[in-house]
């Protein structure tokens, strides 16, 4: 009797929706005669997709979280079983349709209402394309009259694989998953080619119904339809009587994929770096390289960031520099680096040859979306300063020697009279014991000797972010004290001409760019600039192994083939620095407290900036 009144309810249904939708009707029957047009007439969709990060070895370390988690694949990349359920379960006859198909939507109202549940779509899978592609999911006479053009369109511009390949890679899996091989991942921690008949058939069931058929909510809905699909494809023929007892059988066990962001600190960065890059900001991208309709959506984009956005999400993989040992080295150094002073830090690596940023650490315990403090807080560099700004200009400028003698007696020029840390008076020095020491009087006087504006001739190559007028005539900045400052990357990139025979690189994180299929879309060339000659980066390597050796890092001094680098401290131990080199790394070490004006307690030996640069050191066997 309920299947009875069933069909009676169903073909009233279909001779109201007959009547009643006479305008889809019409427009169905003169769709018919539209004629064939070209692929760019009917806008192609580029599904957005998950850009990947790699590490240096090729292995992805960061899948961003935000947006749609996609991953498209090709028609040879589905399983023929996938395909062949959504065409069992959503519509039966789409190899013989046109597009549309009015009395399969009856049919499919048939046979759900006799079994009792969603057995059949009641839109074609074209139709259900053209709505994902072009279309709301608004319940209207216009809408459905406009999903009937695309649908016949589709149909005339695409071929059936085509047209499926794209469903599925379209359709919507809950939890923020489009496409079967999203989902896969997300469900079950495997592609889909690598799950079994009982998992494929369970992750095809919630398109129908994304909220119903939500794995982690209604797992129990999600089983019976499973159990419903598998029972079609077993009366369809498309699997065995025994494939169907064992499916059945099979338990199954969600193993959601904890989607890999692993290095927040550095992914942070690169992040940035990638936004430079896809806004002409550095390198070039060629976006010639892109489809025809990823061209095609980006010529529509109207601003800088639009544009930004929408490369981000076209399935990049996006090939870094990043040594996960290194990385894990330097996170752990500035952690415990900054525990007995109780205050933030942040440390970078970079590998002179290359030039390449291989680790960076944020700050203390960095969690995703802080503040980076690596490249995006700016400090008083202190006496780090005077070997970029003072010596090595100095020496290459004027043709002096580690012997030529300065002054670090008292100094006064004006009301501006800068003291030694130790407030004593030292005579003349060589300039090698000025340096060694950090003696603040005889920086200032050699500054002054060489002029503010040759000096900044030199440091402008470095293309300092915040250098402000102010701090091109005042000559408190020969000892660091800058009205906002430099950040850590920019440091120690900046040290890093020492290690590359006087020549200044554009250090970068990111080396290489492609398209999912493996198409280059950009390769890191970096730009350069001599900044000193040859003898005067050859003179300053020795003046910096000095300080290691027997300046204001002694302490750290130890057995490499290369050692050098300059301490910095700013006005009332605000800000602690060390830059370092090896003979083949530079790293840069920063320490001081959240709120900048906050003095750093005086409680170690050491200070921890060298300390930190220490333990990457001998964690890492770095030289």
């Amino acid at each position: 009797m309920r299947k009875i009144i069933g069909f009676i309810f169903i073909i009233i249904s279909f001779l109201v929706f007959y009547f009643t939708s006479e305008k889809a009707l019409f427009a169905y029957e003169n769709s018919k005669n539209i004629p064939k047009k070209t692929v760019e007439e009917l806008p192609v969709i580029s599904l957005s997709q998950n850009s990947i990060f790699y590490d240096r070895n090729n292995k992805p370390f960061y899948i961003p979280g935000s947006g749609e988690n996609r991953i498209n694949l090709k028609s040879s990349e589905i399983p023929q079983l996938v395909k062949d359920i959504f065409i069992s379960t959503e519509d039966r006859y789409f190899y013989s349709h046109k597009g549309v198909d009015l009395f399969g939507v009856a049919r499919a109202m048939m046979v759900n209402v006799s079994n009792s549940g969603i057995e059949q779509g009641a839109s074609t899978i074209t139709q259900q394309l053209a709505r994902n592609l072009y279309l709301t999911h608004e319940r209207s006479v216009e809408r459905k009259v406009k999903e009937i053009e695309i649908s016949l369109q589709l149909e005339k511009q695409f071929s059936k694989d085509q047209i499926l390949t794209m469903y599925i890679n379209t359709i919507y899996f809950a939890n923020r998953n489009y496409g079967i091989e999203a989902a896969s991942k997300a469900y079950f921690s495997k592609s889909v080619k690598d799950l079994s008949l009982a998992q494929t058939a369970f992750v095809c069931t919630i398109p129908n119904n994304p909220t119903l058929y939500d794995p982690f909510k209604n797992f129990d809905h999600s089983k019976k339809r499973q159990e419903r699909i598998l029972g079609i494809l077993k009366e369809q023929g498309i699997i065995t009587a025994k494939q169907y007892d064992v499916a059945i059988k099979e338990k199954i066990k969600l193993k959601t994929d904890s989607r890999v962001q692993e290095y927040p600190d550095y992914y942070s960065y690169v992040d940035y770096e990638l936004k430079k890059i896809l806004s002409g900001r550095k390198g070039k991208f060629l976006t010639s390289k892109l489809t025809a309709a990823q061209q095609a959506e980006l010529r529509k984009l109207k601003t800088v960031d639009e544009r930004v956005t929408y490369l981000q999400n076209q399935g990049l993989s996006i090939y870094t520099s990043l040594n996960p040992y290194v990385q894990e080295a330097t996170v752990k150094a500035v952690n415990q680096g900054t525990l007995s002073t109780n205050t933030d830090g942040a440390a970078v690596v970079i590998r002179n040859n290359s030039h390449e940023i291989i680790a960076l650490s944020g700050g203390r315990n960095y969690e995703s979306q802080n503040l980076n403090r690596a490249y995006q807080d700016f400090r008083q560099p202190g006496s780090t300063i005077k070997p970029l700004l003072v010596y090595a200009p100095y020496i290459d400028y004027l043709g002096a020697t580690p012997d030529t003698k300065v002054s670090a007696d008292e100094y006064c020029k004006g009301t501006y009279c800068p003291k030694n840390d130790s407030g004593k008076e030292y005579g003349d020095v060589s300039l090698r014991t000025a340096m060694q020491n950090s003696y603040n009087t005889a920086a200032v006087r050699l500054y002054e000797q060489l002029t503010p504006g040759v000096a900044y001739r030199y440091l402008d190559k470095y293309k300092f972010e915040k250098i402000s007028a102010k701090d091109r005539y005042e000559y408190g900045r020969a000892l660091g004290g800058y009205d906002i400052g430099m950040s850590p990357l920019e440091m120690t990139s900046a040290y890093t001409t020492f290690g590359n025979d006087g020549v200044y690189y554009e250090n970068s994180a990111i080396q290489r760019i492609t398209l999912r299929d493996g198409t280059v879309v950009y390769e890191n060339n970096p730009s350069s600039v001599r900044v000193y000659s040859s003898n005067t980066t050859n003179t300053m390597r020795s003046m910096l192994h000095s300080v290691v050796q027997n300046g204001t890092a002694r302490r750290i001094n130890m057995p490499l083939d290369y050692i050098g680098g300059k301490t910095g401290t700013t006005n009332d131990n605000t800000n602690l620095w060390f830059m370092g080199l090896t003979s083949n790394y530079t790293i840069g070490t920063w320490i001081g407290n959240k709120r900048p004006s906050q003095p750093i307690p005086k409680n170690y030996t050491v200070p921890p900036p060298q300390i930190i640069w220490r333990n990457i050191i001998q964690d890492t066997n770095l030289k």
